[in-house]
């Protein structure tokens, strides 16, 4: 708990009035009978006021003593902060041809807030719909009379193709995450059509598409603070083009990226992305049978709603460090917005030729960015640069210093703190930009126009967040002691765990700590005991399913690193892992209560033991995952097996380990000893009914040379 501040003397007015009584009655004893509104009273009270005065200034010393102290740390407030948006503006559903495009620095209004544009746009016509291909499970597939042989004869596959069932699915956009998490490729599919009314016009809209920058507006599926993004690196986005030769095979032409201010759909932005100058690479895909749509690399079938001869182009989107990519937001003709008013080219002052200048701005809570302040020299407009301290710069630098939030702006010394501008020239600001605060935060369909009042239509389809209210004086007091004491560091190991498990970036379900680990380029080469060593394995949170391990992507292992690092001690080794998986199988033979609940009760035992060799919680033992370096035993298994409920009897049981790409049977009480950075993969469960020896599981084994992965759509039958 915190010191209690002393208060020099806690006495006030009437505490004074009664002690100076007490005292006349001692000291005079004449005035000890004087009646009620005597003058001798009103010396009492005068005396009683003042001293209460100096004693309520005195109790404040080491208030003000505190405030002193913490200005010389030179924290200072946190400035308001502009929430940040994207709106679309389409150029109309009437008009093939592209109108001129919007400048930087657009200014739009929600009702009586100013809003900002950041960046140009190009407004078009064309209309996004983002889908993916959605695994459908080997259970989905029996449940509806389907088997692999029957697809690889649907669509003329070899034998020795496996097809990856699965069905399209359309996302509503601003209604609902925009996840690959079931993707059996991890991509999304752009469809930018044109509206209905321009479908005879759609190839004089692609030959005015043909070598432009579109805008695709872009938010993330999670809310982090701009301090959090700030320390995290930029997130590789794949744009591709999707197109096809004179022969029908499909192309995939990678898109160049001109701007991305999402950093990779880390945060609320826009990504420009330069079309090819031939409009004839620009291709609808249509499959002369709808039954083949999605085959293969080809993208998915669309929606009913969207008819044919629309689709102008495809684009394709992928995350190779984050195949499991979560979005919230993606629009066609986006233009990122601030919720701050702009001003340019306006005179705050001129110069006095007096050591440190002070001069007001028009406004308060300003950008410190986006401030450019420009001061008259030899009939020239010369920018001076922003510094936090005028110290230590020289009598000639040309620099200032900017209190954002009341809207100052101070100048040096002459001396030390920097030059003064000179007697009677002009100091103007070229731009900036001033506002934000909570107010600022938006709900949808509340950016409706421009303010140039032009016709083109504005979409506002994702909210504007992150606005921030200037600090406060009592709050930055709460906030400077816990800066102070260095609290959010790694030092134990503990440490480490509870900051995976509540890190703001990625979600994580398993951080397992090994002090002293050192990776190698294989797993002889890896060290343990090494002084100052610390690797945490990281695995990301899933239900449990069969072949559905949770497995840490590169850029899980990227972001928890980044994370972690800015938290360790000097000269702490950190290395951020994923745990090595062991693959496994187990087959059993049972008798069952019931013979009409045998396939429910054989499913339940594959369940049971799924979630029983599960990784992360729901899993394990305690449901808090299997633990890393935990033997996995067939003793064990089978009591595991004997408690599901139906099954009278477990008659047999066996565990199956793979060893470069072989299968082999375990002994009947064989155990599968793990390392401390392994864990077990169950990758197939046979569930047999009687006695005899298990059956190993079908469906795992290894995939031969001339196997191939064809994604295939599964077309459900409608009554």
């Amino acid at each position: 708990m915190p010191l209690p501040i002393p208060n020099l003397d806690d006495r006030r007015f009437k505490d004074l009035v009664e002690d100076a009584k007490a005292r006349l009655m001692t000291h005079v004893p004449e005035l000890t009978q004087i009646a009620p509104g005597d003058p001798a009273h009103a010396f009492v009270d005068l005396f009683a006021y003042l001293t209460e005065s100096i004693l309520f200034r005195a109790n404040l010393i080491p208030e003000r003593q505190r405030r002193v102290v913490l200005n010389l740390l030179q924290i200072p407030l946190r400035n308001a902060v502009a929430s940040r948006g994207v709106v679309c503006i389409d150029s109309g559903a009437r008009r093939a041809s592209l109108p001129s495009f919007i400048p930087d620095g657009a200014q739009l209004k929600a009702k009586n807030i100013q809003f900002t544009g950041i960046g140009e746009l190009q407004p078009t016509p064309l209309v996004l719909n983002v889908s993916i291909k959605t695994k459908v499970a080997d259970e989905t597939l029996t449940e509806m009379g389907v088997t692999q042989q029957a697809l690889r004869d649907q669509y003329g596959l070899k034998n020795s193709d496996k097809p990856l069932a699965f069905e399209p699915k359309s996302f509503e956009l601003g209604n609902e995450t925009l996840a690959l998490t079931n993707s059996i490729d991890s991509r999304f599919y752009l469809a930018l059509t044109v509206p209905k009314t321009l479908r005879v016009a759609r190839d004089t809209v692609r030959e005015n598409l043909a070598g432009e920058l579109i805008n695709i507006a872009i938010a993330p599926a999670d809310d982090l603070l701009a301090e959090e993004i700030d320390s995290m690196s930029d997130r590789e986005l794949v744009w591709e083009l999707l197109s096809q030769d004179e022969e029908g095979n499909l192309l995939n032409l990678p898109l160049d990226v001109v701007y991305d201010s999402s950093r990779g759909g880390r945060q609320i932005g826009v990504v420009r992305l330069r079309l090819p100058d031939n409009a004839d690479l620009f291709d609808d895909l249509a499959a002369t049978d709808p039954m083949f749509a999605g085959l293969g690399n080809a993208p998915p079938e669309l929606p009913a709603n969207i008819g044919e001869g629309l689709v102008a182009l495809w684009i394709r989107l992928s995350c190779p460090d984050e195949p499991d990519l979560s979005l919230g937001y993606l629009g066609i003709n986006g233009l990122e917005v601030k919720g701050c008013g702009q001003k340019n080219n306006v005179v705050i002052g001129v110069g006095s030729g007096n050591p440190d200048q002070v001069v007001n701005l028009p406004d308060q809570r300003i950008d410190k960015e986006s401030l450019v302040l420009q001061v008259e020299e030899d009939n020239a407009w010369v920018t001076w640069q922003q510094v936090d301290v005028l110290v230590g710069l020289g009598g000639e630098a040309k620099v200032y210093r900017l209190d954002a939030n009341q809207g100052v702006v101070y100048f040096g010394d002459g001396l030390e703190g920097g030059k003064r501008p000179a007697k009677g020239k002009r100091i103007r600001i070229g731009t900036y930009l001033y506002g934000g605060g909570v107010e600022t935060n938006l709900p949808i369909d509340s950016i409706k126009e421009i303010s140039n009042g032009s016709q083109l239509t504005v979409r506002h389809e994702w909210p504007c967040k992150g606005g921030i209210d200037a600090e406060s004086v009592e709050q930055a007091e709460k906030r400077i002691p816990e800066y102070l004491t260095h609290r959010n560091r790694a030092v134990t190991k503990e440490d480490f765990q509870l900051l995976c498990m509540s890190n703001p970036v990625t979600p994580v379900a398993l951080a397992e700590v090994i002090e002293g680990f050192v990776p190698g380029a294989t797993i002889q080469a890896a060290r343990q005991n090494v002084p100052g060593a610390v690797s945490v394995f990281v695995l990301p949170p899933k239900y449990p399913a069969l072949r559905q391990t949770p497995k840490a992507t590169r850029g899980l292992l990227i972001n928890i690193y980044e994370y972690l690092s800015q938290r360790t001690l000097v000269g702490t080794e950190l290395y951020v892992l994923s745990p090595e998986f062991v693959p496994m199988a187990t087959g059993v033979m049972i008798d069952v209560l019931e013979s009409s609940r045998e396939q429910e009760i054989k499913q339940a035992v594959q369940n049971a033991l799924v979630q029983y060799l599960w990784p992360v919680s729901p899993g394990g033992v305690n449901s808090q995952g299997w633990g890393m370096g935990v033997t996995v035993a067939a003793n064990e298994l089978m009591t595991v097996v004997s408690r599901v409920d139906g099954v009278r009897a477990v008659n047999g049981f066996s565990l199956f380990i793979n060893s470069e790409d072989s299968w082999t049977r375990l002994p009947e009480d064989g155990e599968i000893i793990l390392q401390l950075y392994q864990l077990p993969e169950l990758l197939g469960v046979s569930v047999g009914i009687g006695d005899g020896e298990p059956a190993f599981p079908s469906g795992i084994e290894p995939e031969t040379d001339s196997s191939r992965l064809i994604p295939a759509p599964v077309i459900p039958e409608v009554c």
